[in-house]
């Protein structure tokens, strides 16, 4: 059995030639008004951080290590990935598919737009949780024939009106230096997900705009107007500070530590006794240059043509055993503390961290270790893969829901009963069941 809307309060359930309808609702949602410490009432927006510069902050960390944007890069592509448009009903408990064939929607989810507006807002979705999707009308305000993605950190949430309503987005490349009411500053009308009627208000409301900005995040608790990503927990925890430095030190072990092989110990018996009158009549400088002579040639034998390591030479008179004998050189290796793994174990433990922030199991990335785990095998990752993909849907409906709004506005709910919108996702399987992988609409 199917559902028909013909209106956004009525349905007709076609099985049973009944009709249902909706009624208005009473009251509005609740929209509490949140006294922001960091904004002043003369400012139109709300802060996005003490200095409204998070997001770019953010970035600039984010951007320094090796993990994070590519992490964020795959969870975004797994979001990202084609849609299929489909009625869903059931018989019995199974779930069936059918395939919605209308050209009008086809080509809106194909379009170079709405691609753009799938990669660029799942970009968002993972590094802020919050997306600030643009919708243009036609210019009959009858269809929405565009979705065009903002930078999320370009956006900044106008200030709430007396309903708890936030009425305006404000955009600008240069926050947090610009200011909201810059003339380079854009200034669009925001949309209230919340609200019930939210068609019929685009549609008849500020007749003279044919833009609009709906907002889409992943709730986090305390945070009203901008999200926080849950992988921040990194930064705060001083986690990611470690995996910063971890780099600088090695750089600078390489750069100013003294690759030193080898500790030639000469004794000082043995300048005069091997040089004879050469060295009874050399002057101070002379027995100095003799001296650097005999040790790089030694050193040239040591350190062989590669020049992996210097020799360092030191003097002593007496033995250290009885205090009287001259004693012959001594030439002992050095260890080669570069070869010790310095701050590795700190970068481990730093990169397990941030594994665990980032939710993603380390097997599917290749991280391993004797302190982490060794394990890395296919099985491995076939697991981890499923377990991490059946987290994904509410991250899928951020992204989508501005285009089931969109959806709904067009037309396309009412044309076809119970329409949403499925990823295509690959999965990986084991060869016996004939196949390395399949796809499922998820």
């Amino acid at each position: 059995m199917s559902l028909i809307f013909p209106d956004s309060r009525s349905a007709i359930l076609s099985a049973a030639g009944v009709v249902v309808t909706m009624p208005d609702p009473g009251a509005s949602p609740t929209q509490p008004i949140v006294k922001d410490p960091y904004t002043v009432t003369t400012q139109g927006i709300v802060l996005w951080g003490t200095a409204n510069n998070f997001p770019q902050m953010i970035l600039e960390k984010g951007r320094k290590s090796t993990i994070i944007p590519a992490a964020l890069r795959w969870q975004s592509n797994l979001v990202s990935t084609q849609l299929i448009p489909y009625q869903a009903h059931y018989d019995g408990e199974k779930e069936v598919l059918e395939v919605v064939n209308d050209p009008e929607i086809r080509e809106f989810i194909s379009n170079r737009h709405f691609k753009r507006y799938q990669r660029e807002a799942a970009n968002d979705i993972f590094w802020f949780l919050n997306i600030f999707p643009e919708l243009i009308l036609s210019k009959n305000r009858q269809k929405i024939t565009h979705i065009h993605p903002n930078e999320a950190a370009y956006c900044r949430i106008g200030v709430q009106n007396d309903l708890g309503v936030s009425e305006f987005t404000y955009i600008n490349a240069n926050w947090p230096y610009a200011s909201w009411d810059d003339k380079e500053t854009h200034k669009i009308r925001t949309l209230d997900p919340y609200q019930y009627d939210l068609t019929d208000w685009t549609r008849d409301q500020h007749t003279d705009e044919f833009k609009f900005i709906y907002p889409s995040s992943y709730p986090t608790p305390g945070n009203t107007f901008y999200q926080l990503a849950h992988w921040d927990g990194i930064r705060t925890s001083g986690w990611l500070d470690v995996l910063e430095k971890v780099p600088a030190l090695k750089r600078a072990l390489f750069d100013n530590q003294m690759n030193i092989k080898y500790h030639i110990q000469i004794p000082y018996e043995y300048w005069p006794s091997n040089y004879g009158e050469t060295w009874r009549i050399a002057s101070q400088e002379e027995r100095e240059q003799i001296k650097k002579n005999r040790i790089a040639e030694l050193s040239r034998h040591l350190t062989g043509v590669e020049k992996t390591g210097i020799a360092m030479a030191t003097e002593y008179g007496i033995s250290s055993l009885d205090g009287k004998t001259t004693e012959g050189w001594k030439i002992e290796a050095l260890p080669d503390k570069l070869k010790d793994g310095a701050h590795l174990a700190d970068n481990m433990e730093a990169t397990a961290h941030l594994m665990y922030a980032l939710g993603i199991d380390p097997t599917l990335v290749g991280f391993a270790s004797k302190e982490q785990g060794a394990r890395s095998g296919g099985s491995d990752k076939r697991e981890a893969l499923g377990i991490y993909l059946s987290q994904l849907q509410p991250y899928r409906d951020v992204l989508l829901e501005p285009l089931n709004f969109i959806a709904e506005y067009n037309g396309w709910k009412k044309k076809y009963p119970w329409l949403e919108f499925r990823s295509m996702q690959t999965l990986l399987t084991t060869l016996d069941t004939g196949a390395d992988q399949k796809k499922k609409a998820a």
